[in-house]
């Protein structure tokens, strides 16, 4: 009987833990209008704190015949939770045209019934699925179809700076392919670009003709405002060529089968999109940058911890948005606590076109007295592209018990250990010998105003002061963090450009110009006591105007980040002989920028 009560209080043990666990369950379609002739993409996501999530079920598909297209999995271990994401997708060829919802997909974890939302896919007469643009593409000016084409689009024509865009890029061909296609990426020098997901291949009616699609799809950042445009991708490729038959010749039968490769270029045109400055209105004054919608969530290693000794909070920010660019929180001067930043990481995720992720910021706290005290909620502002408003979060205020350091014991009064033996009388008193001789002879100079002992006593005065010195230094570096990063900026700087020149002589040129970018970002971060994350070239250049720094300075800055942005996304087109060129101009411009004194 007790063997019972204890199984059932452990199944309600493992029950009440499992209800705990937050299952999500969602479900996205490629596009929600499709033509009788094409195919729609059909993703659902499992995501949860443990592993072997089991696999969803489908709703009732009659109307398509469904093919699965495999499935993925991303475990992420973060603070100890493990997150475990499942990706299922499914290929849906429609029956007959009409409007179809999808019912919601569902599983059952320990018979707790998890639910996706619901869709709904449109789907019609052959042709109309096509956009007019794509039909118009596929026509040659002698009004024939064309055996391969491209085209380019994005999923909107206006955004604001940071706000991801989708770029997707499409190559049709009606002939059979000879050789791997070669695919050159558009030109992007204006935007943080992102594969969302491996390439797609499907079939597509495009003004009668059959088509077969690989399709690539990119998430785009804009890294300032104005009218950007992303330049042309290409694909070469190799088609087959048939020959002309030949008359009165008795083999020309066999001209059909004999097929000769024929290299073609195809090219998608340019998009020009107009890219919206964030709005002046309600812009926090902490707002440093950050674009989309996030949580944040503030963790301490312990939270009973003893005077002088650190404490590591876990600063995670979560959300959608372009996550390499989230700032570090804002950490005002605390009168109890030194703070100092210990690591940064990041997990970029992509779920139905959208990319997002995590950040965690390791900030060390560590108390100067004793007692109870709190560190303070940390706040994160962003511009929020759905609702077009800048949005303030804040963590939760963390509580210490700072218990008293180690007192030091005083040595000053120990007492004097006896010799063995020898006792001494504390009240004996000895004879005093009484000199008799009455030669006075002339007294030796002090030994305090030899040279030899003004000598050895100034070097260690000197010591003893640069020691002071270097002190003062140190301290003000440990209670000063603009000051210790102003300090720093240079070393750290150039040591990004040794990397940059290493990374030359192996031929990683998109890495190389990363780190070029570092180099000169960071450095002027470090400068002005901001933070490096989220600062776009608009924001950096409006910093070197503010300064009143010279012209020629500002210009070249501006030149070796768009040098950077165009060879990070489009190296194949740099020449390897600009490299070294680049090198010498960003280290002439770090010194020029040192000579100028910013930030001091």
């Amino acid at each position: 009987m007790k063997s019972l009560s204890l199984t059932f209080l452990i199944l309600i043990f493992l029950g009440a833990a499992y209800a705990q666990d937050e299952v999500s369950l969602s479900m996205s379609l490629n596009k929600d209008t499709i033509s009788i002739d094409e195919y729609a993409y059909l993703t659902i996501s499992v995501s949860g704190p443990r592993q072997n999530l089991p696999g969803p079920e489908l709703p009732n598909l009659t109307m398509f015949n469904v093919y699965s297209q495999g499935t993925s999995t991303n475990i992420s271990i973060v603070n100890g939770k493990m997150q475990a994401s499942y990706s299922y997708q499914y290929l849906l060829q429609p029956k007959k045209q009409g409007s179809y919802p999808i019912k919601p997909a569902f599983l059952v974890i320990d018979r707790k019934r998890y639910e996706s939302n619901e869709l709904t896919l449109t789907v019609l007469s052959g042709g109309e699925g096509t956009s007019k643009s794509v039909q118009k593409e596929a026509i040659t000016q002698t009004g024939e179809n064309r055996e391969v084409f491209l085209t380019a689009e994005v999923n909107k024509k206006s955004a604001f700076v940071n706000e991801q865009m989708i770029l997707t890029v499409k190559f049709y061909h009606a002939v059979q392919i000879l050789s791997q296609p070669e695919y050159t990426a558009p030109q992007t020098t204006d935007f943080w670009t992102d594969i969302l997901e491996g390439q797609r291949s499907y079939y597509e009616i495009v003004n009668g003709q059959r088509y077969k699609v690989v399709e690539i799809s990119s998430a785009l950042f804009p890294t300032r405002s104005g009218d950007l445009t992303i330049g042309p991708a290409m694909v070469t490729v190799n088609v087959p060529s048939r020959r002309a038959p030949r008359r009165n010749d008795p083999f020309s039968l066999f001209d059909d089968f004999l097929v000769q490769g024929e290299q073609r270029t195809v090219r998608s045109r340019p998009i020009t999109v107009n890219i919206k400055p964030l709005p002046a209105e309600g812009k926090p004054e902490s707002f440093s940058g950050t674009v989309g919608n996030f949580s944040i969530d503030a963790v301490p290693d312990k939270t009973i911890v003893d005077a002088n000794q650190p404490v590591t909070v876990k600063y995670k920010i979560t959300g959608t948005g372009n996550i390499k660019t989230v700032a570090e929180p804002v950490i005002e001067e605390l009168k109890d606590f030194r703070v100092y930043r210990a690591s940064t990481d990041e997990k970029i995720s992509k779920v139905g076109g959208v990319v997002g992720g995590t950040k965690i910021f390791d900030e060390v706290y560590i108390p100067r007295r004793a007692g109870k005290l709190t560190i303070p909620p940390v706040f994160l502002s962003f511009f929020d592209p759905a609702t077009r408003k800048y949005k303030v979060i804040s963590t939760k205020p963390i509580d210490l018990e700072v218990r008293p350091a180690a007192e030091v014991a005083d040595y000053g009064e120990l007492p004097l250990r006896p010799v063995a033996g020898r006792v001494i009388d504390p009240k004996a008193k000895d004879i005093l010998y009484i000199k008799t001789d009455s030669n006075l002879r002339r007294p030796e100079p002090l030994v305090l105003f030899t040279p030899l002992y003004l000598f050895v006593n100034g070097v260690s005065a000197m010591a003893l002061l640069a020691v002071w010195i270097t002190q003062r230094r140190r301290q003000k570096l440990a209670n000063d963090v603009g000051y210790a990063r102003s300090r720093m900026a240079k070393r750290l700087a150039r040591k990004h450009l040794s990397k940059a020149s290493r990374l030359s002589q192996t031929g990683q040129i998109p890495q190389f110009y990363a780190e070029i970018r570092r180099a000169l970002i960071t450095y002027l971060a470090d400068k002005m006591n901001l933070s490096p994350h989220g600062l776009t070239s608009d924001m950096v250049l409006e910093i070197l105007k503010n300064h009143n720094l010279p012209e020629d300075i500002t210009l070249k800055f501006q030149e070796i980040m768009k040098q950077a942005d165009f060879a990070q996304y489009a190296s194949a087109a740099v020449s390897p002989a600009l490299v070294p060129v680049a090198l010498k101009e960003a280290a002439e411009l770090l010194v020029k920028l040192e000579a100028a004194k910013i930030g001091a």
